[in-house]
């Protein structure tokens, strides 16, 4: 028997764990079954375009199609210059910018929301542009304003971060 996972850094969010604790009877699997109780269908269906996006090509670069407008890239490419330059600006998330809470969310939860981010990006953009390499990324320095996820068109001469 072999198992395979294409999100093989995925792990149960310890609040659903403790969710799955507290219940009766406990479930199996705490998350499938909190998705059952508390999760709304159009949320599922809002949350994978987040997950897998749509992309644009514009001059050689890929963007978020979201997050692409002839006016920014313009505006980034004459600030910015280099292509790879103007795609990290314009293709990366701060995570804590999609969540408008004030509850109290540990970090992990946020570091969890970009692992996945992470994960699926590269199976987005693998499907859509199976010709090309990016570096896909997550990010949770001093600098950054909690995590970060984004991605860029592979440097030829680097592998790193590359699939």
């Amino acid at each position: 028997m072999k198992f395979r996972d294409p999100l093989p850094d995925w792990t149960e969010p310890e609040s659903i764990r403790s969710w799955g604790d507290q219940v009766s009877p406990q479930p199996a699997l705490p998350w499938l079954d909190y998705i059952n109780y508390y999760v709304h269908p159009d949320v599922v269906t809002a949350v994978g375009r987040l997950l897998v996006p749509a992309f644009v090509e514009h001059e050689g670069g890929v963007f978020l199609r979201d997050r692409f407008s002839l006016a920014g890239y313009s505006r980034w490419q004459a600030e910015l210059g280099e292509l790879v330059a103007v795609e990290k600006m314009i293709n990366h998330q701060h995570v804590y910018d999609l969540f408008a809470s004030n509850e109290d969310i540990a970090e992990a939860a946020f570091e969890g929301v970009a692992n996945v981010m992470a994960q699926t990006l590269r199976m987005a953009l693998n499907s859509s542009f199976p010709e090309r390499r990016f570096n896909v990324y997550t990010s949770n320095t001093d600098q950054d304003y909690g995590p970060v996820v984004g991605f860029h068109s592979a440097d030829p001469l680097s592998s790193s971060f590359s699939f």
